[in-house]
């Protein structure tokens, strides 16, 4: 199967609530920006405009709520504005931010989490699914403050295509960053075998071969880790462990993830890590 050639980012969106805590992803966005020399727009999308304002007596009419939130945006983003380009959309926000992206010609949309719970705990929003659902560019989850540049970057992979595409598109985008490859396999027949610790062993052997042939065949020199149990516990506990601040993820593969994105291994993953998330969802069609 072939997949589009990654290109490092020259024209980021970054989608944002207004909400106080979206200027983690505004400041990750910024400095993105000027990591890849890229154009960045700022967006937020108003859901609601009353109609009729215009048979109301100007000097009655409430202020206009674009004028409203464009002030809002330019508080908000302080000095960023003067290297940024701001758009106020208006409608669904999911399909609204698609569109601008797609109108705009952005290659990366960056957003934030949409609400975070006790003990560390979040969900992405109905806006986020929605937008993970609908794009055709790589979307970058920000849950961390962006100080410093991306350092340790981990890429998820079950070693199908689409997982090959994110190594690709890591490397594009980080190409003097180490990085690592992280497959975490299951045994499920192991508590049905005589000998389930001899089966578990095969079924690692058996996926640091599919590992050594994968990384053969990418062209790609990166470390690799190999784990025993479920994807999203294993990269979170590995993320944790290590000070990873970037995951990598492709957003199909032959586990079944399919049409992608509730319910799936990638939003388990997304889910569970305590650092960003970077996704490339494949469309055919």
């Amino acid at each position: 199967m072939s997949l589009d050639r990654p290109k490092s980012p020259k024209r980021i969106l970054l989608a944002t609530d207004l909400d106080p805590r979206s200027d983690r992803a505004l400041d990750r966005a910024a400095l993105l920006a000027g990591e890849f020399s890229a154009e960045l727009f700022v967006a937020h999308v108003l859901e609601d405009i009353p109609d009729g304002e215009d048979a109301i007596p100007s000097w009655r009419r409430p202020p206009s709520l674009v004028d409203v939130a464009r002030r809002q945006l330019l508080r908000q983003v302080g000095a960023v504005a003067q290297k940024a380009t701001i758009l106020i959309e208006q409608g669904d926000p999911a399909k609204a931010i698609l569109n601008a992206a797609e109108r705009e010609g952005c290659d990366l949309i960056v957003t934030g989490v949409a609400k975070e719970e006790l003990f560390g705990r979040f969900s992405l929003g109905v806006t986020v699914d929605g937008i993970l659902r609908g794009t055709r560019v790589p979307v970058l989850v920000v849950k961390s403050r962006g100080v410093n540049p991306y350092k340790q970057i981990v890429v998820a992979t079950d070693f199908s295509a689409y997982s090959r595409q994110a190594l690709d598109t890591a490397v594009e985008y980080f190409p003097d960053r180490r990085l690592t490859l992280l497959h975490a396999y299951d045994a499920p027949m192991s508590l049905l075998s005589s000998d389930p610790d001899g089966y578990r062993q095969e079924r690692q052997e058996a996926a640091r071969k599919e590992c050594a042939d994968f990384l053969r065949d990418s062209g790609h020199d990166v470390d690799r880790f190999i784990a025993f149990g479920a994807p999203d516990i294993v990269m979170h506990d590995y993320a944790l462990e290590n000070g990873t601040d970037l995951v990598v993820l492709g957003t199909r593969g032959r586990s079944g993830i399919g049409e992608f994105f509730l319910g799936s291994v990638a939003k388990s993953i997304v889910l569970a890590v305590p650092c960003d998330a970077l996704l490339m969802r494949h469309r055919t069609g």
